[in-house]
């Protein structure tokens, strides 16, 4: 008996992944760096969580992912940035497959015949019908019974934002990491983060969805990994991102004399919640 379709947003949050952040003192794990950890509190609340709590569709959960060593205050003030949504944190141990960890919460969490997991960057936000367009096509690929050809949703229409200038482009990009896998639910699934996000539409069946307007942004700030504003120059964004009257600044690091100059100052809200970080208190997510 079909028992429906239940839809999932996976986000790797601060899984042990090897990456490298572009402000980082290389000492310790990086992904537990108390700095990197507080500044993208501020990038998550303001720009990726307001973008969930902002969906047309809210019948989605939201899966965070955070190494198992995070301090539970720190996934406790996380998880609750998101208003309206269901969020579960997934804590993966050191040597786990995130992976497989998301794909086991799904078995446990739901008895749907279908499930759809979405990818998402903890920085990058979703366009208000993001979720609404996934609804409708994962439910056209149920209809069609080809399901068991694990259709890829891809959406190539996308934006930037940089952060610095509060400029947008427009961003064309098939292979994008905002991908959603639809698959009938079993042990046996392969999971959105199986492939890298540019390796998915060669195993899997892609169907590239239609919109008039961009479906993800990518946003643009001083401590990512790739903070190059991509795209065409446009008069105006098809959706604009982040919390009215909330600037994501983040603590200044050790830096060369002339970038000194230029770096912005360390917003109260920031620079309170690391001390409360470091103290082991909750944090404060916005005043």
């Amino acid at each position: 008996m079909d028992t429906g379709l239940k839809k999932y947003i996976a986000i790797r949050y601060n899984i042990a992944a090897g990456f490298k952040p572009s402000q980082w003192d290389g000492k310790g794990r990086a992904n537990l760096d108390p700095v990197w950890l507080v500044e993208r509190l501020a990038l998550f609340d303001t720009y990726c969580a307001s973008s969930l709590e902002g969906q047309s569709l809210k019948d989605f959960t939201v899966l965070l992912a955070f190494d198992a060593d995070t301090h539970e205050n720190y996934i406790r003030t996380v998880c609750s940035c998101v208003a309206g949504v269901d969020v579960r944190p997934i804590l993966v141990e050191a040597g786990e497959d995130y992976n497989d960890r998301f794909n086991a919460f799904v078995q446990a969490d739901t008895d749907a015949d279908y499930v759809s997991l979405t990818r998402l960057d903890s920085d990058d936000a979703l366009a208000p019908t993001f979720m609404e367009r996934v609804e409708h096509y994962a439910r056209r690929e149920i209809e069609k019974r080809v399901v068991d050809l694990q259709p890829l949703i891809a959406f190539p229409d996308g934006q930037n934002f940089d952060t610095a200038s509060g400029r947008y482009t427009h961003h064309d990009y098939v292979t994008s990491a905002f991908g959603t896998l639809v698959e009938r639910r079993s042990p046996a699934m392969s999971g959105v983060y199986s492939e890298h996000h540019a390796k998915m539409a060669t195993r899997f069946n892609t169907v590239v969805a239609a919109s008039k307007g961009a479906q993800w942004c990518i946003v643009i700030h001083d401590n990512n990994a790739a903070n190059v504003l991509r795209g065409k120059p446009v008069s105006g964004p098809s959706f604009t991102v982040g919390r009215p009257g909330v600037e994501p600044e983040v603590p200044a690091r050790r830096q060369s004399a002339p970038r000194q100059a230029t770096q912005p100052r360390m917003a109260p809200r920031t620079a309170g919640n690391f001390i409360r970080f470091l103290l082991g208190r909750p944090m404060a997510l916005r005043k």
